[in-house]
């Protein structure tokens, strides 16, 4: 079964003819232009729809779908996020990763295994890398290259340098 990734949250209808406004989770919300379906999981299963129009608002995406053509029926996919397949993702510039690929890196200092990337916030001018320790607790690594030094996805593998004072 092929994997998905989220690239937008469905948080509201736009308009009475089945409209939605979408909450982008992606840097460039312009990759909605280039794309013809997206996939809405329901329960178990995803569901393919194709898109008709696409607009952007302020921070938001205005999306109609071809399948969806009243209010009632767009209010129930409230809630609900937009996926791809992972195989139709766009590819980036060398050393630049999408974060559905670097959660769950081992993260190292030297050689000392420092626990898990478990997420990543986006909080303004640099992101933020979560890691879980294996007592549970988190490091937050401002993400710079100064800081994060190696990521080899091969071996599933982060190479850090905690700045002084950071674990204190």
């Amino acid at each position: 079964m092929a994997e998905y990734i989220k690239i937008g949250q469905i948080v509201n209808t736009h308009g009475n003819k089945g409209g939605l406004t979408i909450y982008p989770l992606t840097d460039d919300a312009q990759r909605f232009f280039a794309l013809e379906k997206v996939y809405i999981r329901c329960e178990n299963d995803y569901v393919d729809y194709t898109i008709a129009k696409v607009q952007l608002h302020k921070n938001m995406v205005l999306l109609s779908l071809q399948e969806i053509a009243d209010m009632n029926t767009a209010e129930r996919l409230k809630g609900l996020y937009l996926e791809i397949p992972q195989a139709e993702v766009r590819p980036l510039p060398a050393g630049s990763f999408y974060i559905f690929q670097l959660i769950g890196l081992d993260v190292y200092e030297k050689e000392q295994y420092l626990g898990k990337l478990s997420e990543v916030l986006k909080p303004g001018s640099n992101d933020i890398f979560v890691v879980k320790t294996l007592d549970n607790k988190e490091i937050y690594l401002p993400a710079l290259k100064s800081v994060i030094t190696r990521i080899d996805l091969e071996c599933g593998r982060m190479e850090v340098k905690i700045p002084p004072g950071l674990l204190d």
